[in-house]
């Protein structure tokens, strides 16, 4: 069955991850990271859910999963393998129409979470719809050998020229196309930043500087 690629915006959503293990814990840190509001379901965590937990950055529920936990969340991530915990899930997130992803089970799951390649603002998602895992993390391995760290500071200048360019909509399109086709990317990677300045004032015009635009040539995560 083909699936839908979608990107969520979670900022101030509640969503809630079911169990506490290393596939958990992963799943909650990309949650928070996206600014959702994390509850975690689970007698016991990794350390590094611990960590989250005692820095403030997740809600920690200090028992197993119970029917109404899921009330008010956008989505949930479990990860279990007991079957009769799956079927209440699926049961309640059907209920609360709450997007649900029991992890590494793809046949429970009303969504499927893609093996994703991160540079900054980008994100490059590659999924088999359940079909190979193990294949959607090779092809993700090869793009992030391809994708070197230049591309997050590279889409974060595209990113603020666009918005500095807003109130012009056709100017806006042309400087962006010409930036595209420059040597920025290369001037990015070897982080030459009079040239990137000097660049910019030539197609986007003066004031468009990294300085000005807010923009820094170390990759941000």
């Amino acid at each position: 069955m083909r699936t839908h690629p979608v990107f969520l915006r979670l900022e101030g959503r509640h969503c809630v991850i079911v169990g506490g293990d290393v596939a958990a814990a992963g799943k909650a840190i990309t949650c928070q990271r996206a600014g959702a509001v994390v509850t975690v379901v689970a007698p016991e965590l990794t350390p590094e859910l611990a960590a989250a937990v005692a820095a403030g950055h997740l809600r920690h529920v200090d028992r197993t999963y119970q029917a109404g936990d899921l009330a008010g969340a956008l989505l949930c991530y479990a990860s279990t393998r007991d079957s009769g915990l799956i079927g209440r899930l699926r049961a309640e997130a059907e209920r609360e129409r709450v997007l649900l992803n029991v992890i590494d089970t793809p046949d429970a799951s009303g969504f499927i979470a893609p093996a994703v390649v991160e540079r900054g603002e980008l994100q490059i998602a590659v999924s088999t719809g359940g079909a190979s895992p193990g294949l959607a993390a090779r092809l993700r391995c090869e793009l992030e050998a391809w994708l070197g760290p230049e591309y997050g500071p590279f889409v974060s200048i595209l990113g603020a020229v666009r918005r500095a360019l807003a109130a012009d909509p056709a100017r806006r399109t042309g400087v962006l196309g010409q930036l595209l086709a420059s040597p920025l990317l290369e001037l990015v990677r070897q982080r030459r930043r009079d040239d990137i300045d000097a660049l910019l004032a030539r197609i986007a015009g003066d004031g468009l500087t990294l300085e000005g635009l807010g923009v820094a040539l170390e990759e941000r995560s």
